[in-house]
């Protein structure tokens, strides 16, 4: 996954997978609000004890009770849709073979999406990607769930892939396209439906479902969307702070993957291939643009919320939409950030038949799953056959209406391999309220007592960078957080337009800190997204920042850091040089808001592999001996590729090296882990790290990816890998010519280096 850097002159090849969601900041719950008067640290709740049969769900150990394979004769057409405009979306649909099942109809599983053709194929493999056939070949959503008795449905949307017309970013036509396609497919019409739509997908297509249930179209029963967004504010903004990389997104990153498919065939771009729809819709081609965000008002340079975002804002209708919803998202996604998903966690009733998995997934990396140890995964197919068979049983139940059990209305996977389970989605099961104190004992703190006396802590902004942090004590039992944060800051600025960012970090015994959730807000627009305000310089202001939804455990020993900036890894910092801030704390500063799982149960996970923990099938290898020992490697790169363009040795280069299974004398080794550090030797570079596998004689598949902003060092991770050939491409996104040294070790299941 590229990303967005401070430059904007280097925004403009950056693509997002995924846009992120939700409406202006300012009318959604909870923003504003902070700890009551005379309420203690940790506040008396109801007693909501855990059902003692509520555990984390085994999905794979009911794999027999699911829809088996009872039509495995299948047919894949082509079809269009005609749209109310006289556009045609093209449409690929995988079902059961009507010559061989004659009269059959069945439920519809659907796929809307922007990248047929060119970033993605048509059999759903990126939502979908762990079954494979008898050859050991992916066969996506149609692949797998057509024998099942379902009709899959691949829809690209107007402007891309194979369908006519302009892109639209999910603005109005698109979700007039989305109603049309699922009554479509729902319409007695269609001899193969049985009128029972779902929905599904990751990223962008995980965007169509909450756009299409906003529309109330009639066939559609469910949504199952992963990573997505219901409004472009959000995919662009944090409460008017741009956000790295998918702020260009609209500008420029969709309009060149539209454009792509009208280009002659077999160009490779960062953009995918070209060619998917060359020569049929010529006068579409580049008609995608104008209505892109480059034209969408001053609002992309100040962060209001404008006209453009208004009619691609569909929150409120999904958050209302009178159907079960899997809602699947992760904590630490970088790039459809969890803000997109607050219109079902902070605003949406929650309904009984509702489902969250909410895990510490990131985005995952163009289309691979980025899979390390269980505090940093990739993305929810992270999660193997246990997501293969969770979606599978979603489907059955809501779509089939088969008595199958989709588990556990809420199912957080917490850092540490542990999961928390619940009967219902709150954004605010309870409240560990913290107050800043600028002059405590050791310095700023985090307390969980408002101090009584009035002061303030200041810093400076320079180039952009510059923060202040308030730390907790240890804490004294282990504590979960699942919900919506609520941050109340007084602060002053001395310039006209400064954002504020809040990191929260979790920092262990041995001070290493790991991201809890972030918080953000720009001054100027501090009570309304809509309309700018005046900043006076130096005068204190009351400011409720918009936060990250979170699922996080912190154990016996470790504290709270909360560092108040100008910026952070998920954000552009702009507006903010030079600048300096103040931080005033006291009996009435308002304060920080956690929502607190009170007396939550924790549990081990479940396997994630079939075979795995002895269910019947093959066990999991047992791993004996030393990992391989390390790796040093010096790649040249001679110019930036800024998001733009790669080449090999000029852009890109490689760090080829082997995995190996075993030593010279044959004893095996363990290589549970590898850690990757790549240091720029001549000059400040931005470069990006891309681990790779062979897969062919001139193939290779990305499996992890390293992507900061530091200009003297990057890093990247990864779980265990199987024998085989690999390589780090490193990228030179932005500085000149110049040589990176590439460090590689690996380490065994103790954690012992090779």
């Amino acid at each position: 996954m590229q990303r967005t850097r401070a430059a904007a002159a280097l925004l403009v090849g950056a693509l997002s997978l995924s846009l992120v969601a939700a409406g202006p900041p300012s009318e959604r719950p909870g923003q504003g609000r902070g700890p009551a008067d005379g309420q203690g640290p940790w506040a008396e709740q109801p007693d909501e004890t855990e059902p003692e049969e509520l555990a984390p769900a085994d999905y794979i150990a009911q794999r027999d009770s699911l829809s088996q394979e009872e039509y495995p004769e299948t047919i894949t057409e082509e079809l269009s849709i005609t749209t109310h405009d006289g556009e045609e979306l093209y449409v690929e649909l995988t079902r059961p073979d009507p010559e061989v099942y004659p009269d059959e109809r069945f439920p519809v599983i659907m796929e809307a999406s922007p990248y047929h053709g060119t970033l993605a194929d048509r059999d759903g493999i990126r939502i979908f990607p762990d079954p494979e056939d008898e050859d050991g070949d992916k066969i996506g959503m149609t692949g797998y769930f057509a024998p099942r008795g379902y009709a899959v449905a691949m829809v690209g949307l107007r402007g891309t892939g194979r369908s006519s017309g302009c892109l639209d970013h999910l603005g109005p036509d698109d979700a007039k396209d989305l109603k049309t396609a699922v009554e479509w497919a729902a319409s007695d019409e269609r001899a193969w439906s049985d009128g029972r739509v779902g929905m599904t997908g990751h990223s962008y297509v995980g965007s169509t479902p909450k756009v299409a249930a906003a529309q109330n179209p009639e066939g559609l029963v469910t949504i199952a969307p992963s990573a997505g967004l219901a409004s472009m504010y959000d995919h662009q903004f944090q409460h008017g702070v741009p956000w790295f990389l998918q702020w260009a997104g609209p500008h420029y990153a969709y309009p060149l993957l539209a454009t792509n498919r009208d280009l002659p065939p077999g160009i490779d771009t960062p953009f995918g291939p070209t060619g998917d729809d060359f020569g049929d819709n010529p006068q579409d081609t580049g008609c995608g643009w104008q209505n892109s965000a480059l034209l969408a008002g001053h609002g992309q340079v100040t962060g209001e919320y404008q006209n453009w975002h208004a009619e691609r804002d569909w929150r409120a209708g999904a958050a209302a939409a009178d159907l079960p919803i899997f809602m699947i998202h992760g904590v630490n996604d970088n790039a459809a950030r969890i803000p997109a998903a607050e219109w079902f966690f902070a605003d949406r009733e929650p309904r009984e038949d509702d489902k969250v998995w909410i895990g510490q997934w990131d985005h995952g990396s163009a289309g691979a799953t980025t899979c390390t140890d269980a505090d940093s995964v990739g993305h929810v197919t992270c999660r193997f056959d246990q997501w293969q068979y969770a979606l599978h049983a979603w489907f059955d139940r809501h779509l089939k209406e088969m008595d199958v059990d989709t588990g556990p209305s809420v199912e957080a996977f917490l850092n540490g391999d542990k999961v928390s389970v619940d009967d219902r989605w709150e954004a605010r099961p309870g409240q560990l309220p913290l107050y800043l104190d600028a002059e405590g004992q050791d310095g700023p703190t985090l307390s969980t007592e408002q101090p009584d006396e009035e002061s303030s802590v200041s810093f400076s902004a320079l180039a952009g960078e510059g923060s202040v942090e308030f730390v907790s004590e240890p804490f004294d039992e282990e504590t979960v957080l699942r919900g919506m944060p609520e941050l109340d800051l007084v602060a002053s600025v001395t310039g006209q337009v400064v954002h504020l960012v809040t990191s929260l970090w979790v920092e262990d015994e041995d001070g290493q800190r790991r991201a809890a959730n972030y918080c953000a807000i720009n001054t100027h627009l501090r009570h309304d997204v809509r309309v700018a305000s005046p900043v006076g310089p130096g005068e204190p202001m009351d400011l409720s920042l918009q936060c990250f939804t979170q699922t996080h455990r912190i154990g016996v020993g470790e504290k709270l850091v909360l560092e108040v900036g100008t910026t952070s890894e998920h954000h552009v910092p702009s507006f903010a040089h030079d600048a300096d801030i103040t931080v005033y704390t006291g009996p009435s500063a308002g304060g920080y808001v956690l929502p607190l799982v009170p007396g939550d149960e924790l549990h081990d996970d479940v396997p994630l592999r079939e075979g795995e923990d002895g269910d019947g099938d093959e066990p999991a290898p047992a791993y004996e001996g030393p990992a391989q020992g390390p790796i040093e490697e010096t790649v040249t790169l001679l110019a930036p590729n800024a998001g733009l363009f790669t080449a090999d040795g000029v852009t890109d280069g490689y760090a080829e090296f082997e995995v190996l299974g075993q030593d010279s004398d044959g004893g095996p080794y363990d290589n549970a882990e590898i850690q990757v550090v790549a240091e720029v030797a001549v000059l400040p570079a931005d470069i990006d790290l891309h681990l790779q596998r062979r897969v062919g004689d001139d193939e290779w598949e990305t499996i992890a990816s390293g992507a900061t902003f530091d200009l003297e060092r990057e890093t990247l991770s990864a779980g265990r890998l199987e024998p085989g050939d690999y390589r780090i491409q490193v990228q030179n996104w932005a500085g000149g010519p110049n040589q990176v040294d590439v460090f590689i070790r690996f380490l065994d299941s103790a954690g012992e280096t090779g």
